[in-house]
């Protein structure tokens, strides 16, 4: 019985691997094909996810961009040399917002900041819907940590003063 116990531990040790990389495939990183998506802007995933866009339209993520002093939107820079822009808009150097002329859409935090451009995920379920092609989309999740933008260590009152 004790020859069998290096066994069966390692047996056991690799299911639980072949579990752990399973279940992160579902909660971390983009889904499949989104690095290349599309940003849709946040009035778009309304359409099917109204109670979550409303609860989004009631944060300060949605109203972002307003709390941008002039100089903010010109290029001024946190702690971490990243423009006031990076983190009030969505998509940011990653293919979305360009500028509040070009890409409107994208003005403030929205959806996509989170879970990461959607023009994959409307693009399959639309084809879904009208019964064009089997489902294979999974859901989108999390592209970026909250931290990115939510910091601890970014002074804004040493950059700008007051708040």
């Amino acid at each position: 019985m004790s020859g069998r116990a290096p066994i069966i531990i390692l047996v056991l040790f690799a299911c639980v691997l072949v579990a752990g990389m399973v279940a992160s495939s579902f909660f971390v990183g983009d889904a499949v094909g989104q690095e290349k998506a599309e940003y849709k802007g946040s009035s778009k995933c309304k359409g099917c996810h109204k109670s979550q866009y409303t609860a989004w339209t009631e944060m300060k993520h949605s109203k972002a961009f307003e709390s941008l002093k002039p100089e903010q939107v010109a290029g001024g820079k946190d702690d971490k040399g990243r423009t006031c822009v990076q983190c009030h808009t969505t998509g940011h150097g990653m293919g979305g917002f360009t500028s509040v002329e070009a890409t409107p859409k994208l003005v403030n935090v929205g959806c996509e900041s989170c879970h990461g451009a959607g023009g994959t995920h409307v693009d399959t379920m639309l084809a879904a819907m009208m019964d064009e092609t089997e489902v294979t989309d999974k859901h989108i999740r999390r592209s970026i940590s909250c931290v990115q933008c939510h910091n601890p260590h970014i002074s804004y009152k040493k950059l700008y003063g007051g708040e």
